[in-house]
């Protein structure tokens, strides 16, 4: 499923409880109808880029391909974030 929106909310968390293994969990706004609100970058996606932290992607843009677990969670295969630049014309 795709999903696009904007960052409410962000926060890294331990999944299971107690391990070393940490997941973001993201809350969206704007996603649309009938598409879930939070979302689960998974370890292995957070390891491809260290610096990405919930203050970094809050109030951003982001479009996601995600499934659902075994769970019932919704979990990221693919995610982009908006960089935050703005375009402008010459003539503004």
């Amino acid at each position: 499923m795709q999903v696009r929106g904007i960052v409410q909310r962000a926060e890294l968390v331990e999944n299971p409880a107690g391990s070393d293994r940490i997941e973001m969990v993201l809350w969206g706004q704007g996603v649309g109808p009938n598409k879930p609100r939070s979302i689960v970058v998974p370890y292995e996606l957070l390891l491809q880029d260290p610096s990405l932290d919930p203050d970094q992607v809050h109030g951003h843009g982001f479009e996601a391909r995600i499934e659902q677990d075994d769970n019932g969670r919704w979990v990221v295969i693919e995610i982009g974030f908006a960089s935050g630049r703005v375009l402008r014309s010459a003539e503004d």
